[in-house]
This record gives structure tokens, C-alpha cells and sequence, in this order.
């Protein structure tokens, strides 16, 4: 058959992608669902990296309500005249205490809305765009509430130099190698001495970890020769422990009126965690869900279809399993490179 001119608008058809193409009938799947899919999968691929704190927790074994409990055995202290045998004679047994560790969770959430003719203007895909910045901001905030978590525990804290408080940390007090095995041999004294410890640090502290003269003189052959690649905040490993960098930690700020402050004015403190396998638990009540509302969700609420929503939630709770598994480093930063700030 001849090629009909007039008729184009047939031939056309069907090489056009069109929104109404979106139709994974197998799966009854809408267009909603489909750009809430992708909304999901951009959180996978871009909240994830920042949640660095998340990556060494211990799950609850126990959902209660609105609570989350991990049990744990406390240590036996059977003495060895306690264990010895004597043939024949059936000793005397010694029981063990459980004691358990609960949260309670807090719900975490948040949402932009995109108007429409923003979405028809724009030279971004608008929605996927806001949908990475969202998952972003949702990582950092659960990393935060982790990092609440284990700054309100109990555990043990060294400081850097020769200061026995926050407050007292001069401007050279920053971190070293000498510091980093201090809270490695305090962990391996705890009685583990067969796994590596982490250690999560800031960026600007790592800088002072590496710039030592301590860290270059002893660990210069094992940073530069036997290096593993950074991957997921992984920058390098000594003997018995890696180092993670997060630009999530939170630093401390140290009050200028402060009696103790050594330096009069108003200055920040990093910490640094150094740790072992099952230190801290989360669990969550909640996943981590992600929403997209399409611009005729609202009904009359918004009759004109001016608005669409991009949004996530989710619940969490965490706690300090064992105080003895994991220290604080409170140092200076010799070098404070800030998080870019909103462009106004």
C-alpha cells in the first residue's frame, strides 16, 4: 500500500511515549504508582550513603507498643575455684541474669509540594529532583537521631591532649593516631579481642587523624600500600579497626559563658565513635515509606489541580546496648569546612 500523507497522525502514534503509555496491567499498576516507585528508588540510591550510622546497628528481637526491647545476657561471673570438679560430686550450678534494653520509637517525616506550573516549567524533572533532596534530608535526620541517641548514653569518653573536659579542649587538641588506639585498646580490653572495631568520624577531624605525625610515621605504609578503596564512608583501616567518614556527625557546642571554657569564646567540639559489633540497636515500627500525590489527589481541597506532594515517613527506635562495646572521641578540629549553605 502506498504511503498515505494525510494519514500521518496513525503512523505517528505509536512511536510516541506518552504518560498514558504507563500501564503494568500484570501488576495493576497506575501512573501514581509508577512515579511512587521511582520516588522509592531514588531514596535507595541516594538516601542510603548517608545513613552511615545505620549501617552497624543490632535489630530488636521484640516489638512491643510503641516500644522495641533487645534482651541481653549479662556477663557470669563463675569464679574458676567455683568450676572446679571433684570426681563424683555434681557442683553447685550458677544462674545468669537477662537484663533487656527498650526505645521508644519517634516517627520522622516530611514533604514538599511542587505547584504545577513549576512542574511545567522547569528544565529539572522536578519531582524526582525534589524526591533525591528529600531522601537525602531523611538520612542525615535519621543519622542525627541515632547520633541524640548515643549522645545522651552513658558511655565512657576520652578527650584528645591532656583535657578532662569538653570545655577544656584547646585549639590543639585534635585528633591522632595516639587517641584512635587509646579507644582501641580500652574495646579489645572488654574482653573482644578476634574483630575489628569501627570508628565513624567527621571529615574535618579525619583530616587531623591523617595529617598527624603519629598517624604518617606508623601507618603510612599500611594507608598508602595495602589501601581498600573508599566505598560507603570507608576511608582506611589500622591494625584492628576501620575509619568511616560522615559529614552527618554533629559536633557539640561549647558555650562561651562556660567557666570551664579555655578559650572564652564560643567553639565546636567533634565527637568521634569508636566501636564494637553490637554497641547500639535500631529497629524500626515504621519502614521508611515514600508518597507521591498527583496533582488531582486533593479532590476540593484543590480544585484548580495546582499541587502535587513528594513526601516520606517512617519510625525508629534506638538505644545504647552496652556501654562498655563503644567510646566517644571529643576533639578540636584543626580545619572547619562547613556544609555549604542555601543559596538565598
Amino acid at each position: 500500500m502506498p504511503f498515505d500523507r494525510f494519514n500521518v497522525s496513525t503512523e505517528n502514534a505509536a512511536n510516541q511515549m506518552l504518560t498514558s503509555n504507563i500501564n503494568y496491567t500484570a501488576q495493576d499498576y497506575t501512573q501514581n504508582d509508577f512515579l511512587t516507585y521511582l520516588l522509592k528508588q531514588s531514596f535507595l540510591e541516594n538516601g542510603e550513603p548517608s545513613t552511615v550510622f545505620m549501617r552497624f546497628w543490632v535489630k530488636a528481637s521484640h516489638q512491643g507498643y510503641k516500644s522495641v526491647t533487645w534482651p541481653r545476657l549479662w556477663v557470669m561471673k563463675t569464679t574458676l575455684s567455683q568450676a572446679a570438679l571433684t570426681e563424683g560430686v555434681t557442683p553447685d550450678g550458677h544462674t545468669n541474669v537477662v537484663k533487656t534494653v527498650t526505645a521508644v520509637p519517634v516517627q520522622l517525616g516530611d514533604y514538599s509540594i511542587i505547584s504545577d506550573v513549576l512542574d511545567a516549567e522547569t528544565l529539572l524533572p522536578i519531582i524526582a529532583a525534589q524526591g533525591r533532596e528529600l531522601a537525602n534530608n531523611a538520612g542525615r535526620l535519621i543519622d542525627e537521631y541515632i547520633q541524640d541517641t548515643l549522645a545522651n548514653s552513658s558511655m565512657w569518653v576520652m578527650y584528645a591532649g591532656t583535657a578532662t573536659s569538653r570545655a577544656t579542649l584547646t585549639s590543639s587538641d585534635t585528633m591522632n593516631l595516639d587517641l584512635v588506639l587509646k579507644a582501641c585498646t580500652y574495646l579489645a580490653s572488654q574482653g573482644q579481642t578476634g574483630e575489628r572495631f569501627k570508628i565513624i568520624m567527621h571529615p574535618n577531624v579525619f583530616l587531623d587523624y591523617a595529617q598527624s605525625s603519629s598517624t604518617n610515621t606508623w601507618l603510612n605504609k599500611l594507608i598508602y600500600e595495602d589501601f581498600k578503596g573508599i566505598k560507603d564512608g570507608f576511608v582506611t583501616a589500622g591494625v584492628n579497626y576501620d575509619i568511616y567518614v560522615s559529614a552527618n556527625v554533629k559536633p557539640f557546642l561549647v558555650d562561651p559563658d562556660d567557666p570551664a571554657s579555655v578559650d572564652g569564646d564560643e567553639f565546636q567540639v567533634w565527637p568521634s565513635y569508636a566501636f564494637r559489633d553490637g554497641a547500639y540497636g535500631v529497629w524500626t515500627l515504621q519502614n521508611l515509606q515514600t508518597f507521591y500525590k498527583p496533582y488531582w489527589a486533593a479532590g476540593t481541597e484543590d480544585p484548580l489541580n495546582q499541587r502535587a506532594t513528594v513526601g516520606w515517613k517512617c519510625m525508629y527506635g534506638c538505644a545504647v546496648l552496652n556501654d562498655l562495646f563503644i567510646v566517644r572521641l571529643e576533639t578540636r578540629a584543626g580545619t572547619d569546612y562547613k556544609r555549604q549553605e542555601t543559596i538565598s
